[in-house]
């Protein structure tokens, strides 16, 4: 764009500022298309791992039933496994911890040559997940929060 300068007769070149104008164009151009992958690129699961459910199921697993704790019960068990003294102290346990007030409900869930699945409260929402392999079987802890 050429502008004439009306006193002294001298034609000014904008090319300076087009220029600068071109740049500040791209640059909105990448935030935009930053913005936009990002965007769709964020994970939406709505499940998330957590170290404090990770860590109240590793002191579960560890807590001793007689001669033996609930991580080798659940390792020595095959097909349908009953667990209701297991689930039991898992209840108490969340109660004790006051997580009960935060959270909707839970489920845990063993899977492998065990299979068992307890469930208590409402199931929706966002969760947060723990996961512990044991021998052949994996023990998942999912918490749901409101």
């Amino acid at each position: 764009m050429e502008v004439w300068h009306r006193n002294a007769g001298v034609r000014i070149l904008m090319k300076g500022q087009e220029e600068i104008m071109g740049f500040l164009l791209i640059v909105v151009m990448v935030i935009v298309i930053g913005f936009g992958m990002l965007f769709f690129f964020t994970p939406k699961a709505s499940e998330r791992a957590d170290l404090g459910i990770e860590n109240l199921l590793y002191s579960w697993l560890s807590v001793n039933i007689g001669d033996k704790d609930i991580r080798a019960i659940i390792s020595d068990c095959s097909g349908n496994c009953e667990l209701n003294e297991e689930i039991g102290i898992l209840d108490g346990a969340i109660e004790d911890s006051g997580l009960i007030n935060n959270i909707r409900g839970y489920s845990v869930n063993v899977t492998g040559t065990a299979e068992f699945s307890y469930s208590k409260g409402n199931l929706t929402g966002n969760a947060r997940t723990a996961l512990v392999p044991i021998n052949k079987n994996e023990v998942q802890l999912k918490v749901f929060y409101p």
